[in-house]
């Protein structure tokens, strides 16, 4: 009964340990306090926690957000939980279409947290480029933060600004 006891128990401190190590790598709940931080005037809508592992040769992952018309949209990409730069790539078609070209790319930009408002809310395609890892493999996670803000709301509000300012001059 006691060898019983002694294997449960070490059991479960391997595997609070191996959880710790995991959340160590990437502290999803954080990053995405931080993202959601950035939204600011736009109101949180929804996340996507994607783990990377960047492995003998380069990689590339592909994740569809769809954007309904009669809201804006801000991207917040953060990449402070990666060991290696990804290059975040998004396109207005999906990948089955050989002459899509990218409308954002962090391509030159060294910055861990980046933001993009596509100009028409329809379907985007966000892509991830890993690069090869050097020597064992590591991993980590980027942290996409989607945010909204509708749009007929704000036409509202600025016609009864423009209404109250054109009666307070008369």
């Amino acid at each position: 009964m006691k060898k019983i006891a002694v294997a449960l128990f070490s059991i479960a401190a391997i595997i609070s340990m191996s959880s710790a190590i995991m959340d160590t790598k990437c502290e999803s709940k954080s990053l995405k306090k931080e993202g959601i931080a950035e939204l600011n005037p736009f109101y949180y809508s929804a996340s996507k926690v994607t783990e990377i592992d960047f492995q003998y040769k380069s990689s590339r992952r592909e994740i569809e957000v769809p954007l309904f018309k009669g809201e804006r949209y801000k991207m917040v990409f953060n990449k402070k939980g990666l060991p290696k730069d990804v290059v975040v790539e998004i396109f207005d078609k999906d990948k089955s279409h050989s002459n899509r070209k990218a409308v954002f790319t962090s391509v030159g930009n060294a910055a861990k947290i980046l933001s993009y408002s596509p100009e028409k809310s329809k379907n985007m395609f966000i892509r991830y480029t890993i690069p090869k890892a050097n020597g064992e493999t590591e991993s980590g996670c980027m942290v996409f933060v989607l945010g909204y803000q509708l749009t007929f709301i704000g036409n509202d509000e600025d016609k009864h600004k423009e209404t109250e300012s054109a009666t307070e001059s008369e």
